[in-house]
């Protein structure tokens, strides 16, 4: 099983977005890198609240998930907006945030719990579309859950970015393949 990590960063008015596919053990097999988007004043004024939820479904994500080169069973996000990307890319989506007891639950939603408490509990929740697969995704992530944070790629997206952004690293050689 592989699973799609996505994140963002932005620092001023420079945003990126990167995308890390990663098998059972979380060991990466392939990661790519938007280049940076500078978004000017006026930019911000007229796309208002909406500005991120725009930029991370429309001008990043749609377009890197369908770069990736490597496939992948579902895509894991920290950013509720992209569980209506799904039709976009043709797989799953999962919402994974923490755990909090007043979090109402519904059918598309799972808890995920460290058996050994090492690691917080988490909370997920899938694209309509692919609600007939929460239980078999959430058992899945329940198996990674158990040796691996499935939390940590996050911030390995995040480092790289700012790796990257830090180093001026060229965009080409940030989205190989790592094997």
């Amino acid at each position: 099983m592989r699973i799609a990590y996505i994140n963002f960063y932005s620092v001023e008015n420079l945003f990126r977005a990167g995308v890390l596919i990663t098998d059972e053990s979380t060991k990466p097999i392939e990661f790519r890198i938007t280049s940076d988007l500078n978004i000017d004043k006026l930019q911000e004024i007229l796309y208002g609240d909406t500005l991120h939820d725009i930029l991370f479904r429309e001008k990043f994500s749609i377009q890197l998930l369908l770069s990736m080169q490597e496939d992948y069973d579902f895509v894991l996000t920290k950013e509720k907006s992209l569980l209506n990307i799904r039709k976009d890319i043709g797989k799953p989506i999962v919402h994974i945030q923490k755990y909090d007891h007043f979090m109402p639950n519904n059918r598309r939603s799972h808890k995920i719990i460290n058996i050994t408490e090492r690691y917080e509990p988490l909370y997920i929740t899938i694209s309509k579309e692919d609600e007939n697969k929460l239980i078999g995704i959430a058992h899945k992530l329940q198996e990674i859950y158990r040796n691996f944070n499935i939390m940590e790629p996050f911030k390995r997206i995040e480092n790289a970015i700012k790796y990257i952004m830090e180093n001026q690293v060229e965009t080409e050689r940030a989205g190989v393949y790592i094997r």
